[in-house]
């Protein structure tokens, strides 16, 4: 993608990761000048092996003082003195997504954020649009970078973690999906509310909002959208509820459109409690697109899941085989043993956490563990008596 909208500008990238990268090469040609910078020499050494070096500047030097703006990586923190520069200068700080958003205004967007399961969410609204032959392309926090999509297409769904979500100005997608919210990044953020106040600024259109009510703040923030935007914002919930879109083990219930609930059958690829909740999501999308219920929920079934997720790889001699190597820490791999019966654990690796607390409530349904890796002991341990292991 060639960012025309930012013909004859002035701009500076910081940042030369893969985001950085496709930056460049979008404004290459393009822009008036360009200039460059990362603080990690690594990253500099591959830009400078790839493209011109001298476009290469350090922040010290003059040059950045006079540009009409600055692209900034999402992962540099807004200690970082860049952002003092930019401020003290009066030069606009902006990002990938911000240049793509501006290059793609003839397009639908549809946000989605969460501290848990926004790529499988926007990976299967992508998979349900797709199936219909809806001209949708996935991208932000997943796949590759978003500017090596393609231009102006139907539309785009986009991932957006809450450090992108922070680089985005008049941001106004059709729909923002905002599924759950719990404490994280602490090391970017002041404090939990700091935190939450970035994620819902996915919603500071005037678009579809699709917000979960599951949790109290959740429900809380939709009653205030609700009294607000009326009609425009949609419940999802994975509860008994008569708003919104309800999703549980079996049935999919659609208060908004259809008034009606329909039957689903349990889907090996999007098992838990977890992804009722982006199938309520999904689903809610979807709609709003103009899919029927039966369009949607006819593939569900043959959605692949993203890897390494509880990733459904099929079945063999009456036993069903899932990866779910992406389960790094106590909490995410207690899902798994949440979920699933009769088990055949294979665990090991690296134990970074203070205790396996997470898992207890697992362990029967463990039929057996597989203990390897540099920690095996450290699981063997911990299930010595409470589960059968062999090393």
């Amino acid at each position: 993608m060639k960012l025309i909208s930012q013909a004859k500008q002035k701009i500076g990238i910081f940042g030369l990761g893969l985001t950085g990268q496709s930056v460049y090469e979008a404004l290459l040609n393009i822009a008036d000048l360009i200039i460059c910078w990362d603080d990690s020499e690594k990253n500099r050494n591959a830009f400078s092996d790839n493209y011109n070096q001298n476009d290469l500047v350090d922040i010290t030097c003059k040059s950045w003082l006079e540009l009409d703006k600055i692209v900034i990586s999402p992962g540099v923190p807004h200690i970082h003195p860049i952002f003092l520069l930019a401020k003290n200068h009066n030069i606009l700080i902006s990002s990938d997504i911000q240049l793509f958003l501006e290059e793609n205004k003839n397009s639908k967007i549809v946000a989605i954020t969460g501290t848990n399961g926004k790529s499988t969410t926007t990976a299967l609204v992508g998979h349900l649009l797709k199936s219909n032959n809806y001209d949708y392309h996935v991208g932000g926090n997943i796949g590759v970078p978003i500017l090596q999509l393609p231009v102006n297409a139907q539309g785009y769904i986009l991932e957006l973690s809450s450090f992108q979500l922070d680089l985005l100005y008049n941001f106004n997608p059709d729909i923002a999906v905002l599924l759950n919210i719990t404490p994280d990044h602490f090391d970017r953020y002041a404090n939990f509310e700091a935190y939450v106040a970035s994620k819902f600024k996915v919603f500071n259109g005037d678009g579809v909002k699709i917000i979960s009510i599951d949790t109290p703040i959740l429900k809380d923030f939709y009653f205030n959208l609700k009294a607000k935007y009326d009609k425009k914002v949609i419940s999802i919930s994975t509860n008994p509820s008569r708003y919104g879109i309800v999703c549980t083990s079996h049935t999919i219930k659609d208060n908004v459109v259809d008034k009606k609930k329909y039957d689903i059958p349990i889907f090996d690829n999007l098992l838990g409690n977890h992804n009722l909740e982006n199938i309520a999501a999904a689903f809610a999308v979807c709609k709003m697109l103009g899919l029927t219920s039966q369009q949607i929920i006819r593939n569900l079934g043959n959605f692949q899941g993203l890897k390494h997720r509880m990733q459904y790889l099929g079945k063999k001699n009456h036993i069903k085989y899932y990866n779910d190597s992406k389960a790094t820490n106590a909490t995410s791999a207690a899902v798994a043993l949440n979920t699933l019966s009769n088990i055949y654990w294979l665990a090991g690796g690296i134990f970074k956490e203070e205790s396996f607390a997470p898992i207890d409530h697992g362990l029967a349904s463990i039929n057996r563990a597989y203990l390897f890796g540099k920690d095996k002991m450290l699981f063997a341990e911990y299930l010595e008596n409470k589960v059968k292991y062999d090393l």
